[in-house]
C-alpha cells in the first residue's frame, strides 16, 4: 500500500467519525428536545390528581378548591407560588408544601395553625396561635386555652409567650391573660385569683414559684420578680 493510498484511507476513515459523531450530537439533541416537549409541553404528564396530606380542621377539599389547580396543566409546569399563596390565605393554614409526584401526581403537604389561646372577636371568639394570627369561630373557649386580652400585637405576642410556657395543669386554670404591654403580663384564675406575671422571661422559674406560693390562699399573687415574690388578701372562694 503506497503511501497516498494509506492517506485516503485514514482521511475517509475520519470522515466516518465525524459523521457518527454528528449522528449521536443529532439524536442526542432530537431526543432532550422530545423530553422537553413531553415534560413541559406535552398533554403526557399533565396534573391528573391533586392530593392533600396533613389536613385535620381544614377539609382536603378546601384545599383543593383554594389551590385551583388547571387540569390541563403539565405537572413541570405547575405555578407553585400561586398554589402556595392561594392555599396559604385559608386562615388554619399556617404552611403549605407543594411536591410533584411524577408522573401525574401533584401533592399539597399542609400545617396547619394549633390553637394556643382565644380572643374576642365581634360578639364570638377566635383562636390564636403561637405567632398571634386569628382564625376559626366559637363561643366558649375550651379548657386550657385562656382568654387572650391586649392593647396591640406586642402585648398580644407577650401573652401568648407566657401561654406557651405555663405548665398544663396552669394553664388548664388560667382564664384569663390580660398584657396592657408586653411587660405587664397579669394571669386571672379560674377562682378569680390575680396573678402578676410580668415579661414573658424566666417564665418556667415564675411558675414554679407560683405553684408553691398557690400552697397559701391568697386574693393576688406577684411573681414578676420571681425572687422576690408575694401575695394579697384574702383569696375570693375556696381552690
Amino acid at each position: 500500500m503506497t503511501v497516498l493510498e494509506s492517506a485516503q484511507r485514514f482521511g475517509a476513515a475520519t470522515r466516518r467519525r465525524r459523521i457518527h459523531r454528528w449522528i449521536a450530537l443529532a439524536v442526542v439533541i432530537a431526543l432532550l428536545g422530545l423530553a422537553v416537549w413531553a415534560v413541559w409541553f406535552s398533554s403526557l404528564l399533565t396534573v391528573r390528581e391533586v392530593r392533600v396530606l396533613g389536613t385535620v380542621n381544614v377539609s382536603a377539599e378546601q384545599v383543593r378548591t383554594a389551590a385551583d389547580v388547571p387540569s390541563d396543566v403539565p405537572l413541570a409546569r405547575v405555578d407553585v407560588a400561586g398554589i402556595t399563596e392561594r392555599i396559604d390565605a385559608i386562615p388554619r393554614v399556617k404552611s403549605v408544601e407543594v411536591r410533584r409526584g411524577w408522573p401525574d401526581v401533584l401533592v399539597l403537604v399542609v400545617t396547619e395553625r394549633v390553637p394556643l389561646a382565644v380572643t374576642r372577636a365581634g360578639t364570638s371568639l377566635a383562636y390564636l396561635d403561637e405567632t398571634g394570627a386569628r382564625f376559626g369561630s366559637l363561643t366558649v373557649a375550651p379548657r386550657g386555652m385562656p382568654l387572650v386580652v391586649s392593647s396591640d400585637q406586642l402585648s398580644t405576642q407577650a401573652a401568648l409567650d407566657v401561654v406557651g410556657a405555663l405548665p398544663k395543669a396552669l394553664r388548664d386554670t388560667t382564664a384569663t391573660v390580660t398584657a396592657k404591654t408586653r411587660d405587664d403580663v397579669v394571669l386571672t384564675l379560674a377562682d378569680g385569683v390575680r396573678v402578676r406575671w410580668g415579661s414573658a422571661e424566666q417564665s418556667d422559674r415564675k411558675a414554679e414559684v407560683l405553684a408553691a406560693l398557690l400552697r397559701v390562699k391568697a386574693a393576688s399573687y406577684d411573681v414578676s420578680a420571681p425572687d422576690l415574690p408575694t401575695s394579697r388578701g384574702t383569696a375570693p372562694s375556696p381552690r
